[in-house]
């Protein structure tokens, strides 16, 4: 168990041990010789500054893992029209970052990476819009029987709908409408948001 009296993360050492202090990083991250280790700090994205000769004489071998699973969330905001059996336009959310094994294009998520991932929708139809259709969840065009919703009814009205799908190599994930679109007010909520996250 590491001495973490009087040390923190900023650049001096433990008099008593001489080695650097990691107890304050999160554990989110893992090293090979964690609690210990002699060298710098890591920075903020978790990076050590030490090369070849560093890793031979510090035993550092410079390695982190993932410090989070991809991740992504999408929204589509009003106005919006849409076709019959037409692709949702989602687009990266502007308060949240992607993670790298996840891009969108066109309201087509493409997923990099192979795993186990958890997708979750909302609808939210604002007061004085109309919507009534059946919205899909795709993977690879095929639709997921957990993550359909009918939606519909007197505004304002929300619905939401979740499902856990496999990718191998890779997968592209759509929200599609079965019925056409066309709302023409526009909202401070998003009309659609999905998010994903990849569970293993």
């Amino acid at each position: 168990m590491a001495n973490n009296n009087g040390c923190g993360c900023s650049g001096h050492r433990n008099s008593n041990n001489g080695y650097g202090c990691l107890n304050n990083v999160g554990m989110r991250y893992r090293w090979d010789n964690y609690p210990y280790y002699p060298g710098p700090c890591p920075d903020a994205d978790g990076v050590y500054d030490c090369g070849d000769e560093d890793r031979n004489e510090r035993k550092c071998r410079c390695r982190k893992r993932r410090r989070r699973p991809d991740f992504g969330v999408f929204t589509a905001m009003a106005p919006m029209a849409v076709a019959a059996n037409g692709i949702i336009p989602l687009v990266n959310s502007n308060c949240m970052c992607i993670g790298e094994g996840i891009a969108v294009n066109s309201g087509m998520i493409t997923v990099a990476e192979e795993g186990t991932y958890l997708a979750t929708y909302s609808v939210r139809v604002p007061e004085g819009a109309e919507l009534a259709s059946t919205i899909t969840l795709n993977v690879n065009d095929a639709s997921q029987s957990t993550a359909v919703a009918e939606v519909g009814g007197a505004a304002p009205f929300s619905s939401t709908a979740q499902a856990i799908f496999e990718v191998g190599d890779h997968a592209t994930v759509t929200l599609r409408s079965s019925e056409p679109i066309n709302v023409t007010e526009s909202s401070q909520q998003p009309l659609f948001t999905l998010s994903m996250i990849k569970l293993d």
